[in-house]
């Protein structure tokens, strides 16, 4: 994403935003994360940690500490 283009940032800000309240993303993040994926059915068994957990319930545009 360009540094100095604010339009496009909001169009993924409210994407990002709408696919953190639906509840969206617990389901992306189990299909990769928590379920075998195809094709040899690899299930990495890595749970959304807490940290994560709360990120998400917050979104925001500043870097992590």
């Amino acid at each position: 994403m360009r540094k100095e283009d604010p339009a496009f940032k909001k169009v993924v800000d409210t994407a990002l935003e709408k696919t953190f309240k639906s509840g969206e993303v617990n389901k992306i993040y189990a299909k990769w994360f928590t379920s075998p994926v195809p094709p040899k059915g690899l299930n990495l068994n890595f749970p959304m940690s807490d940290e994560l957990k709360a990120l998400l319930a917050k979104p925001t545009d500043k870097p992590a500490e």
